[in-house]
């Protein structure tokens, strides 16, 4: 049996590379090593947290003007207030003062670009 790669060269032109899948074993290519976050609650809600910031206004590189997308900055406020409701009672003290903090300053952060961008 043969096994069929495409590899793009350096003017990325696609060649197709067939080699025996039997006894061989594919070559991988080593990838930068780095520790991901461990999975818990805190570091979903801070996922929320930052994609809602970054909808308040991230610049863009080549025009150099804020692009902002209040209607995702609300939609992530809005998951994080559903992840409050349905989770209420059973958070520990800190993450259930983390979400209330995250929630609190995101809701200000939006009130402000509301009326921002009514004065534009």
């Amino acid at each position: 049996m043969t096994e069929e790669k495409k590899i793009e060269d350096d003017n990325n032109e696609t060649k197709n590379e067939s080699n025996e899948a039997e006894g061989q074993k594919d070559e991988t290519i080593e990838e930068e090593q780095f520790e991901l976050p461990p999975v818990n609650f805190e570091n979903l809600i801070l996922n929320f947290y930052n994609l809602a910031m970054m909808s308040f206004g991230v610049r863009d590189p080549e025009s150099g003007k804020i692009i902002r997308n209040l209607p995702m900055a609300k939609h992530n406020i809005d998951t994080l207030g559903m992840l409050q409701e349905k989770t209420k009672g059973n958070l520990s003290v800190p993450e259930s003062n983390l979400l209330e903090n995250l929630l609190y300053d995101l809701r200000m952060n939006y009130l402000r670009a509301l009326k921002q961008d009514n004065q534009e």
